[in-house]
């Protein structure tokens, strides 16, 4: 007897057990089903949630930056990967969750409903609409509240300002705007005036040093625009040790050549080598910096066509100095020019130093018209005419080289301080 009721015991348990069971786990299931259909029951995913078509849709946003992708400043290219949360009401998606076992979320796919149509109006070489590709979804709470948190890599234009390269910074705006709709139907609200950078990763070449955020209402065209700024600042560490370094020390080359004994032959070939190294980085220095910056011409370049020029007067001294030196010591030297000479090699100074026991007169053999004739001039004619062009090359080598030494100083220097100001 107790087995037969503890049987029919089990017998009701067991049913009411799996009801409660399937009330429990089965029902929100079901319950998010019947939402689902019921709530898209006469609904045009064309027309805006509103009651009103007077009334204005505000979408309230927020962007997130995961990373710099691509900067290429000779395409004038700004590559960013991010993502951006979208927030509007939608008064045609309200329930009450009681009435369908308290479900507190629902989730559309972006086809299925209405939604902002939102373009890149700053593309490097086509629009893009947000979103585009259907791969992800739009929340609804049961107060009508639509998120949607549409990603992507977006391709924007920025022509670069190379002026101080490689120790420059770029100001590039990335812009979308509503497409559709005017001001009086759709406008963005922004939640923050910067961007969201909880899940940045830094760049390795670049260093984001500042962002804002900011709506522009164009109502001359009727849009409303989301204008973000990126200020980015090169590291510049790499272009100094494989640019800027190499080209210095390449022009202080230039001053070496005087150094260089005048009839060891290589002077003329030393200067041409320099000369071709400066004209190799320069156009180094043209594949890699594009040719639209604005407003001004990068510095380098101005500072590489200084170069080339300076080393081509380099050259020019250098082929002088030894025209001076395999001048014929038959040829008198101008006076000028052996005064200069004697100023550079101070021997002017030597003769002052002169013993008092030299001679007012010196004999002087000459060769006049293949005959050898010997005269006697005064002291002074005497040392007015042993500056030889020896000496004179001698002495241009040293103007020359101080010369070259300054202008190489001067060049480096308003280069370097145009850079850091």
């Amino acid at each position: 007897m107790a087995y037969h009721q503890v049987l029919v015991v089990l017998t009701w348990t067991i049913p009411c057990i799996s009801f409660f069971i399937y009330i429990a786990v089965g029902q929100p299931n079901e319950a998010s089903n019947r939402l689902s259909v019921d709530i898209r029951k006469n609904y045009n995913k064309m027309i805006r949630g509103v009651q009103d078509m007077r009334e204005v849709t505000y979408l309230y946003f927020w962007f997130n930056l995961i990373r710099i992708a691509e900067f290429d400043e000779v395409n004038g290219k700004l590559s960013v990967v991010g993502y951006f949360e979208i927030f509007w009401n939608d008064y045609r998606m309200r329930w009450e969750p009681a009435e369908y076992n308290y479900t507190n979320k629902i989730l559309f796919k972006e086809k299925e409903v209405w939604r902002p149509l939102i373009v890149l109006v700053t593309p490097q070489d086509k629009f893009k609409i947000l979103g585009d590709n259907d791969n992800f979804v739009i929340r609804y709470n049961p107060r009508g509240r639509a998120e949607w948190y549409p990603g992507d890599i977006w391709a924007s234009s920025c022509t670069p300002d190379m002026y101080k390269y490689p120790f420059d910074t770029q100001s590039c705006l990335i812009s979308f705007t509503i497409w559709d709709y005017d001001i009086n139907e759709v406008q963005f609200i922004a939640l923050s005036d910067k961007i969201s950078l909880h899940v940045y990763s830094s760049h390795g070449m670049w260093d984001l040093i500042e962002t804002s955020m900011q709506v522009d209402i164009d109502r001359e065209l009727n849009l409303t625009l989301i204008d973000i700024t990126l200020i980015l600042k090169r590291i510049s560490t790499f272009h100094i040790v494989n640019m800027i370094l190499p080209i210095v020390f390449v022009g202080l080359l230039n001053i070496l050549v005087f150094l260089l004994p005048a009839l060891s032959g290589e002077r003329v070939g030393y200067s041409i080598t320099v000369l071709l190294a400066i004209a190799v980085f320069q156009t180094i220095a043209f594949e890699k910096l594009p040719s639209v910056s604005k407003p001004n011409l990068p510095l380098l370049c101005i500072k590489l066509l200084t170069d080339l020029i300076l080393s081509a007067l380099v050259m020019t001294f250098t082929i002088m100095t030894l025209y001076f030196y395999h001048m014929p010591e038959s040829r008198n030297v101008p006076s000028g020019v052996a005064c200069v000479t004697r100023f550079v090699l101070c021997k002017t100074c030597c003769r002052s130093n002169v013993n008092d026991t030299v001679k007012d007169k010196y004999y002087k053999y000459t060769i006049r018209n293949g005959i050898g004739i010997t005269e006697y001039v005064s002291d002074s004619d005497y040392h007015q005419t042993e500056v030889t062009w020896t000496d004179v090359g001698k002495s241009s080598d040293i103007v020359f080289a101080v010369f070259s030494l300054l202008a190489f100083i001067s060049s480096n220097g308003v280069f370097f301080v145009c850079v850091a100001f």
